[in-house]
């Protein structure tokens, strides 16, 4: 235990209460934003779905460059202004009128969310240490679970209401909030020489690239939850809609009471590897049974179906995590925090949406053979992919060392990190 251990304890316990305070405000958006969008602000769906493409572009080519002027400036700077976008563009769908304006705060909106989550990894890295940050990202996405299941009900009871533009608002003070309370953590201080001026450098390695890849094709656990299950389930069964809810809850609970101890599981870099192993075989295991579950007892092989899915995710989150701090040299974590985030990014929601209602379309249910196969190369590529990486994290920084003094100081460094 060392002296700054509790102003370490306090900056965690902030950033935790942030993302709960977050995740609720988005739960509540997401429940009513496309009631919203097609019968209040009278856009078409074609149109929201192609402004909602055009934006997911903007947001990739954004990802790395906007890492990189995090790693130059500062986390924590940059995840306050992001916070502060997001606030901005949210509280611009209340004044959409057309297309354009949609268009302009879709765009600010989800640049700001897809770096969002690589800067509050890169943020957990400065105020936590080894195994812990981890532990410490498995405690956020957890909050972030229960806040979207508090705030997916409460959005959806103002459906049909007058209130939505309200809730709009309500939307975007909470970012307001979560701005205001990551300004209050310490600032880093860094005492490393200035960075070289070539930029994307984390788009040229080649480890970042391969283990990016195949945790991209793991990804598409979001679009099957998402998308592949509802329409299958419609299709093919006689399931009512409460049951598809009930089914929706079991990925909710096991997200809730898992995370954590499956992060325990990928803790280091050899048990990641292993956990992507284990976590395709379960992904590729819940596509067989989707398919199975069409032709013999829906309600049993689906939620078993959901659960094989559920804990494949669990697994392959948690080993993103530590396999992405392993790949992230310290003077430009959030840049390559951001490129890795990139093929999650394509794997969920560029390629996974369109694969999949493409091939449902196409195939019906031998999609779900061609996803299971997708599951399985991306687990056969983990031993081949040879990423250099220490089994263990590395040692632990002398916490105790104080720099030189320069002049007076005025604030040591706290839990090992240099703000």
């Amino acid at each position: 235990m060392t002296q700054h251990s509790g102003s370490e304890r306090r900056a965690i316990r902030r950033l935790l209460g942030a993302g709960l305070v977050d995740h609720l405000g988005v739960g509540l958006f997401v429940a009513f934003s496309a009631v919203y969008f097609t019968e209040v602000a009278g856009l078409s769906a074609g149109s929201v779905g192609l402004g909602l493409g055009i934006a997911g572009l903007a947001a990739l080519a954004a990802a790395v460059p906007f890492g990189r002027a995090a790693d130059r400036y500062g986390v924590r700077r940059a995840l306050v202004v992001l916070h502060l976008a997001r606030a901005a563009g949210t509280a611009g769908y209340a004044a959409v009128g057309g297309w354009w304006g949609f268009l302009t705060a879709v765009t600010v909106v989800t640049v700001a969310d897809q770096n969002v989550a690589a800067l509050t990894q890169a943020l957990v890295a400065e105020l936590a240490e080894g195994k812990r940050r981890v532990r410490v990202l498995a405690a956020y996405r957890t909050l972030a679970n229960l806040g979207m299941s508090i705030g997916g009900p409460l959005g959806g009871l103002v459906v049909g209401t007058g209130l939505l533009r309200a809730m709009l608002l309500a939307n975007a003070a909470a970012f307001v909030l979560v701005a205001c309370a990551l300004a209050t953590l310490p600032q880093e201080r860094r005492h490393m020489a200035p960075l070289p001026r070539m930029r994307l450098v984390a788009l040229r390695d080649r480890r970042l690239l391969a283990i990016a890849s195949v945790d991209g094709a793991l990804q598409l656990w979001l679009p099957v939850l998402n998308l592949g299950f509802p329409l299958w389930l419609a299709r093919e069964s006689d399931l009512s809609h409460a049951a598809l809810g009930a089914l929706y809850a079991v990925n909710t609970v096991l997200g809730l009471l898992l995370q954590v101890p499956a992060a325990r599981l990928a803790a280091t870099v050899s048990a990641a590897r292993r956990c992507q192993i284990v976590g395709a075989a379960l992904m590729a295991g819940a596509c067989l049974l989707f398919w199975a579950a069409a032709h013999t007892a829906p309600p049993v092989l689906f939620a078993c179906a959901n659960v094989l899915l559920t804990t494949g995710e669990l697994a392959s989150v948690s080993a993103a995590w530590t396999l992405s701090y392993a790949l992230a040299p310290a003077g430009r974590r959030a840049e390559y925090l951001s490129a890795f985030g990139m093929g999650r990014s394509i794997g969920r929601y560029v390629l996974g949406p369109v694969l999949i209602t493409g091939l449902l379309q196409l195939i019906g249910g031998w999609t779900w053979a061609a996803l299971a196969l997708t599951f399985a190369v991306a687990g056969a590529a983990v031993p081949l992919v040879k990423p250099g990486l220490p089994a263990e994290p590395g040692p632990r920084p002398n916490r105790n060392r104080r720099p030189p003094k320069r002049g007076r100081e005025t604030s040591p460094p706290t839990a090992g990190v240099t703000w």
